[in-house]
Formats: C-alpha cells, structure tokens, sequence
C-alpha cells in the first residue's frame, strides 16, 4: 500500500492518479455512447425493430447498474486500482463476445459484459481522487476527468463514424478491446492504492454500509433527481440521439456524424466551463446544493424547449443540452461532504445504481415507445419521440420541484 505524502506534488499525483483513471473513463465513455454510431449497421445486419435495438444498447445500463453495490463494496475493500483494472479485462471480452455474434442474443450478451467492465470506471476515479486530493478541488478535478472522459464521446461520434464507411462495427469493436486491455495495464502499474476498509471488515459488514445510505435523506435529495434527469441524458446520448437526427431533424448520415461530433465537442467543453464556474462559485462562499438546484433549472428548461419548440431549432438547444451535461460533480461534492470518506466508493456506486439502472429503463422504454407508430422510409415516427421525451419531461418536473421544497 503506498501512503500519500503531504510534499507530493500535484504533477506527481495527476501523472500518477488522475490520468490512469481518465484514460479508462475515457474508454468508458466512447463505448456507452459508440451504439449512437453504430446504430444503422447493427439494426441492418441483425434485422432489429426500435424495442431491439433499445434494449441491446441499454444491456450496458442494465449489467453497469447491477454491478454497482457489489462493486462499491469491492472499491472500498480492495481500491479503485485493483477493481478497475480487472473489470476493464472483462470489458475487453464483452468487446470480443459482441464482434464474434451473430444474433441478437449474442450481440446483447457481449453488450452488458461491457457494461459490466466499465462499472466502475468513474466511480472508481472520484474514489482515488476523493482520496488523494484535497476535498475543495475534488468539483474541479472531476470536471477535468469528465472533459477528458467525453473526449472518448468525439471519437466515437466523429472518427468511428467516417471509420464505418471503411470498416465494419466488428472491426471498431476488436480495436476497443485491444485499448481496454491497454488500459488496464497502464492503470494497474501506474497507480497506487490507499485503502479505506479495516483489514478485517467483512464483505457483510462492509455491505452493511449500503443500509446507511439508502436510509440517508442527504443521500435521496439528490439522488432521485440525478436518477432521472441523468438516465434520460445518457438514454439519448448514448443512442436515441442519432436516430432523432434522422428521424425528426431530417439529416443525411454524414450531417448527422458531424452534429454528433459537435454534440460531443460541446459534452467537452461544458465540463471545463461548468467545472471552472462552479470551483469559483464555491470558493466565493455558494452552495453545491444551491448550485445543482440552479443546474437542474436550466437543463430542464433547454429539454423543454426542445420538447415542445420547433424540430428545425432543436440542434443548437441540443448543443446546449449537452454542453450542460448532468451535474454529476456537483453531487459527488454534495454527497462527499455528507458521508465519510470510508463510504466514498459505495456512495458513488449506490448513486450509479439509480442513474444507469434508470437509463437502462428508459433507453429501452424509448424504443418500446417508438415501437407504437409505424416505421415509414426507414424512419421512426415524430410523434414517438413527442411522447417519449414528453414523458421525462413531466418526471423531471416533478422531481424538480421536490428538489426546490428540500434544503441541504
């Protein structure tokens, strides 16, 4: 176990931990949104209808979600070094299994054993960084780890797209698993481990943890609310976004490879903007209850417009809904200042719990939805989206306005 020192400076400590664990979130991002991409091939070559093809993408959220309890258990035993690189190993094999079926139940399989492998990825960094660096910049360095994660976001939209007219989405896959295993190397050699469990601590007793989190009243502030409005944003970013594009925005497939690129560049920028404003605001004395409530205001009212405006103006609200992302560092600081920091790695997983076990329903739900207009040129019906993006609306409102009843 390697002990940190006060003296250590901080490119020591962002060479040694903050990039191991950004170049796996990067990794991690790229392939939950790449189905976003890959869509058209996939639902041609495996003949799959929008209720299909919902639900092998969200088979990611599914295993991802299903892994966090355990996990953060794990992540608090054994550090986020060891978890994480092993996980990541599993991820490269879901990548395998994925390029080798030919079936829709083989393509799903491999599908959640990527998801599996990329549970941790975030959770994981925040954990090391919670760790090592000091509580007033965590908002910050998340935010960094974010934009360098969502750069993983640009390759899959821009580059992997106009890579298909050359390559096949087997080939895309077969590169992902060779980086994951890169990945894992590089994380499990470069970054050191600083264990927060007792030595003796049980996995009951360690699990036993979770009782206290999910009784927490901190903890359901604003965990219901990522839940909802962050599940919705990585159900449309990671897939329904591009076939909106087609669909109800009218693009040609390469328009929409390059809308996707510019959705991501501004997930990238975002995070350095909003991470910047919001290490300010706090050293100036605000809130990080206050800031998510205000967050949560504004990304509520932009889906909104898109929801209820007019689809030729909707790519730039687009461009303006990704680029205020989900606020997640805000409720990592939040929920790091309510619990101790022995229980950093199973409070983080317990808040990926609701969101991805959210975006797994709601991903899939979506294309149920779709499922109940009729398919014309290829294309999904207007009025399935309508209903679709209608309906997490009314959920976000109403959580929101819970949210704004509640004080820190």
């Amino acid at each position: 176990m390697h002990d940190r020192s006060p003296a250590a400076p901080a490119a020591h400590l962002v060479g040694r931990v903050w990039l191991p664990f950004a170049c796996a979130y990067f990794l991690s991002f790229g392939l939950r949104n790449v189905n976003a991409v890959l869509a058209p091939q996939l639902a041609g070559e495996l003949a799959l209808d929008a209720s299909q093809l919902g639900l092998l993408t969200s088979a990611y959220f599914a295993a991802f979600a299903l892994a966090q309890l355990p996990a953060g258990v794990a992540l608090d035993r054994y550090g986020p070094r060891r978890v994480n690189a092993a996980l990541m190993l599993a991820g490269a094999a879901g990548c395998v299994l994925q390029l080798a079926g030919t079936s829709f139940v083989q393509v799903a399989a491999g599908r959640a054993l990527l998801g599996l492998g990329m549970a941790v990825c975030l959770m994981s960094a925040v954990k090391a960084l919670s760790q090592w660096f000091a509580l007033a910049r965590l908002p910050l360095g998340t935010s960094l780890l974010l934009t360098l994660g969502s750069l993983g976001g640009i390759v899959a939209a821009g580059p992997v797209g106009w890579a298909l007219e050359f390559v096949s989405w087997r080939a895309v896959l077969g590169v992902a698993a060779a980086l994951l295993v890169a990945a894992a190397c590089f994380l499990y050699l470069v970054a050191p481990d600083r264990g927060e469990a007792a030595a003796g601590d049980s996995w009951l007793e360690l699990a036993a943890g979770f009782g206290a989190i999910f009784s927490s009243a901190a903890f359901w502030r604003v965990g219901a609310m990522l839940a909802v409005s962050g599940g919705a944003y990585s159900a449309v970013q990671s897939l329904w976004i591009g076939t909106w594009l087609r669909d109800v925005g009218g693009l040609a497939p390469d328009a929409v490879v390059r809308a996707l690129t510019v959705f991501a560049l501004a997930t990238t920028a975002g995070y350095v903007v909003t991470g910047t404003l919001i290490d300010r605001l706090m050293r100036w004395g605000v809130a990080p209850f206050t800031l998510y409530k205000l967050h949560c205001g504004a990304v509520i009212a932009v889906f909104a417009l898109i929801v209820f405006g007019d689809a030729r103006l909707a790519v730039p609200l687009w461009l303006v809904y990704f680029g205020l992302g989900m606020g997640g560092p805000l409720v990592f600081t939040i929920l790091a200042r309510a619990f101790p920091a022995r229980l950093a790695g199973r409070v983080n997983t317990a808040v990926n719990v609701l969101m991805f076990g959210s975006a797994f329903a709601l991903q899939w739900g979506i294309g149920a939805l779709l499922d109940q207009w009729p398919m014309q040129d290829g294309r999904y019906a207007a009025a399935g989206y309508a209903a679709a993006f209608g309906g997490l609306l009314a959920a976000m409102c109403a959580l929101y306005a819970l949210l704004l009843r509640t004080k820190p």
